[in-house]
């Protein structure tokens, strides 16, 4: 899906470089048509043109994915401790990235290519040449609301199966990227209205000059407008995702990790040790959990799953379950795990396999096959989600098992948690204990957490680098196409000052638009998204409204848009003005 998204906005890059080669060379190809070149040779030697950057363009990205491939996976083995195995890549995605990657470039550069076939040897020989609107531009705003009334139909009315909603919504959101950009031409007067004022508070009066002078190529600032449109969505959906992950993580970490100190070794610990525990003067309750691996017998298939078993009574009090279900009675629910033969499943196993409180789960065990009774959902990511919880005296009774992982341990009252830990390092070297407060294990998840979410930041970023060449693209065109307008208003009065703050308030009206439309899609794509992780991985994410997300998209898109402005906005004010007039 990502790489659909980076695709989608090259494209636009690609259209926008190749139709900027058409203008810059027009008097050349119709000197080259005058010689007896055919429309045909023209709209060849474009298409070829553009083949050559495709190939050059995929195995740069096919070397520069390998590299970052390499670069991630030492980024993940820091994260998780561990040393991942380096996968190999087959030459059939070699082969094929590279096809997309040529594909893609190809169907980019076909418009100006027919573009560049219809140029009419004495149109582009006078000083200025007349443009023929087309279909596209009279009609493509009708195309455009079909495809958002559609769109919305579809986002709001999806009775699927998750795996096919996924599909959809993922084709969804690209039908939504291209109505929003085949609306823009026609929505161009409300944008001026809207950017009016604070053009004018920004550059003067010649701001509203700048701004208007975007109806005059509404193609390409349609394109623009899309990049900068799909950058900026991309970020305020990363953040969104981030969010919400963020919020449904650090409620099950609250719960899960709601004890004070935390006592874990490399090797099993015995029920001796708890006892220990308990009779030290700073501490008060101590659990033990245990975590084993377990075969769910499911329709005839084995699933591997997790089975973690704890002490219902002390467990409570150290910390608590987090429910699905708001109507559940958590104490009737406490009460049957306590008993035995019940078990808490995850939400995932849920919405992954279809179980429900008051089924039965059978579970393959060293007393044979044993059937146990669902008493409640819990949120619980551990082990991707496929978790079940028991009472760690069926784990005895049925499993034989009898040590302990980890014990979790509450201070006793106005006992500082420091000092309980330094009584329990007693025991440490005797039992090889790992022993952590409950503060410096959030710290190391936290850290953990923003590690991994500054990766879908990065994506981002890219997209607006991305979004940055296209408004380079599109000022530097215009700024070539009006040089003898712009000499003309310079020899009116126009200071070089005003040229630039001219060209930047354009810019600034193709960032507004951008970030307006990239925020709106953007809180969209990430109720998508956060639906589709659902499908995928079983989690019920809540959306959260990214806050940060809204004010920063828009600093992001008009910031990326004057930046990107600068340079053909000095090269519009360096126009000489002699030489920008005349003509032979």
């Amino acid at each position: 899906f990502m790489a659909g998204i980076a695709l989608f906005v090259g494209a636009f890059l690609i259209y926008n470089a190749l139709s900027m080669t058409v203008v810059e060379r027009s008097r050349e190809l119709a000197l080259l048509r005058c010689v007896g070149m055919t429309r045909k040779q023209i709209m060849f030697q474009v298409i070829f043109e553009g083949f050559v950057l495709g190939v050059i363009g995929a195995a740069l990205g096919i070397g520069a994915g390998i590299l970052l491939s390499l670069g991630l996976t030492s980024f993940m083995s820091g994260i998780l401790g561990q040393e991942l195995e380096r996968g190999s890549i087959s030459y059939d995605i070699l082969f094929s990235s590279m096809a997309i990657g040529i594909l893609v470039t190809l169907i980019s550069a076909f418009l100006p290519a027919y573009q560049a076939g219809k140029i009419s040897p004495i149109a582009a020989l006078q000083i200025r040449g007349g443009k023929e609107e087309g279909l596209l531009q009279k009609y493509g705003w009708l195309l455009g609301l079909l495809l958002l009334i559609i769109s919305a139909g579809i986002l709001v009315w999806n009775p699927f199966p998750y795996d096919v909603q996924f599909r959809l919504g993922s084709m969804t959101v690209f039908s939504l990227f291209l109505g929003a950009t085949l609306t823009i031409p026609i929505t161009l007067k409300a944008w001026q209205k809207v950017g009016r004022w604070p053009l004018r508070l920004l550059f003067g009066n010649i701001g509203e000059i700048g701004s208007r002078n975007l109806k005059r190529s509404e193609k390409r600032t349609m394109l623009t407008c899309a990049a900068l449109m799909v950058g900026v969505s991309m970020i305020v959906s990363t953040q969104g995702i981030t969010e919400s992950f963020k919020v449904d993580l650090n409620q099950w970490i609250d719960a899960y990790m709601g004890a004070d100190i935390y006592v874990g070794a490399q090797v099993p610990l015995t029920r001796q040790l708890q006892e220990k525990l308990e009779s030290l003067p700073m501490v008060g309750v101590v659990t033990p959990v245990r975590s084993i691996e377990a075969t769910w017998l499911k329709d005839g298939k084995e699933v591997k799953i997790n089975f973690t078993a704890v002490e219902p009574q002390t467990y409570s009090a150290v910390t608590r379950f987090v429910f699905s279900d708001k109507d559940v009675v958590q104490e009737e629910a406490l009460d049957k795990l306590k008993k035995g033969d019940h078990l808490f499943i995850s939400e995932v196993m849920r919405e992954k396999y279809g179980v429900e409180i008051a089924d039965v789960i059978t579970l393959k065990t060293k007393e044979g096959q044993r059937s146990f009774a669902v008493a409640a959902v819990v949120l619980d990511f551990s082990n991707q989600g496929l978790v079940v919880t028991g009472n760690i005296s069926d784990l005895e009774k049925y499993y034989k098992i009898e040590d302990v992982n980890t014990f979790y341990v509450n201070a006793k009252d106005n006992v500082k948690i420091s000092d309980a830990i330094e009584e329990i390092k007693q025991y440490q070297k005797e039992y090889q204990l790992v022993i952590e407060s409950n503060s410096a294990i959030k710290e190391r998840v936290e850290v953990l957490m923003g590690q991994v979410f500054s990766m879908f930041d990065i994506l981002g970023i890219l997209a607006v680098l991305v979004a940055a060449l296209g408004v380079f693209n599109t000022l530097s065109m215009s700024v070539l196409e009006r040089t003898r307008e712009i000499g003309m208003l310079r020899t009116m009065g126009m200071t070089r000052g005003q040229v630039v703050k001219m060209i930047l308030a354009e810019a600034g009206l193709l960032g507004l638009i951008g970030g307006l439309l990239g925020l709106g899609l953007g809180l969209l794509l990430t109720k998508i998204l956060l639906a589709a992780m659902g499908a995928m991985s079983g989690y019920s994410l809540s959306f959260v409204l990214p806050e940060k997300a809204i004010w920063m998209s828009i600093v992001v898109a008009l910031a990326t848009s004057q930046l990107a402005a600068l340079l053909p906005a000095i090269r519009g004010a360096r126009t000489p003005m002699l030489s920008a007039i005349h003509y032979e």
